[in-house]
Parts: structure tokens; sequence; C-alpha cells
């Protein structure tokens, strides 16, 4: 009986694990390559740190206000009155805020923008003893 209790709810539990990293592919895929374009172009290096920042922004923050964040992040720079609507809205404080937060941490845990040779030698230096 225990057992089973046990399955049960660890069933019941399965479709929040899956989304709470639920962001589609297509996403994933293109902000990886922008990542990659932005940092030196399409090396092993750039696609690890690339889709590592993905992962935690993704852990970090819901596709909703991901794509919030960045559509407020886009149009912010249209000019007059209609961009007005994004440059001077609370909510885009927030969610562009909670993107900038996720994306510091993922710049600080993935590398971006640093080859492995030079991560390596980051993750050396901070792990020797003082």
């Amino acid at each position: 009986m225990r057992n089973t209790l046990g399955l049960i709810l660890l069933i019941a539990a399965l479709p929040f694990v899956a989304s709470a990293n639920d962001y589609p592919t297509l996403e994933r895929v293109d902000h990886v390559l922008t990542c990659m374009k932005t940092h030196g172009g399409q090396t092993v290096d750039n696609l690890y740190a690339c889709s590592c920042e993905m992962d935690i922004i993704a852990q970090q923050v819901n596709f909703e206000d991901f794509t919030e964040a960045r559509t407020f992040e886009i149009y912010r720079r249209m000019p007059g009155e209609k961009g007005g609507i994004f440059r001077d809205s609370g909510r885009a404080e927030v969610v562009v805020s909670e993107l900038d937060k996720a994306r510091a941490d993922a710049k600080k845990r993935c590398f971006i923008g640093m080859s492995r040779k030079k991560a390596n030698a980051v993750v050396k230096t901070a792990t020797e003893p003082e």
C-alpha cells in the first residue's frame, strides 16, 4: 500500500516537473543561435555556454514572462508614443528585471563568451584554497 501511494504521488508530480522547464524547442534554438552569433560564432564552447544560459533562464523565468520581457525589450526602442507603452510600463520593469537577473546568474554560471580553457582556469582559481 505504501509503495502504491508513493507511485501515485510521483506520477501526480511529473506534470509539474515538466512544466517548470517548458520552453518550445524553437525558442531555445533561436536563443542559442543568437547567443552564439553575439559571442563570436558557432563553436563548441559557445554552444555549451549558450545552451547552459538558456537552461538557467528557463529554470528561473517562466516562458510567458520570458516572452513578455523580450517583447518589451524589442519594442521599447520604438520611437514616439507607440514605443512609450513599452518604455513606461511598470510590468515591463518587473519582467525585464527578472530576465536580466536570470541572464546575470547564467553569465556567471555558464562562462558566456569565454573559451573552455579560460573558464577552467577561472574555476580552478575559484576552488583553490586561500
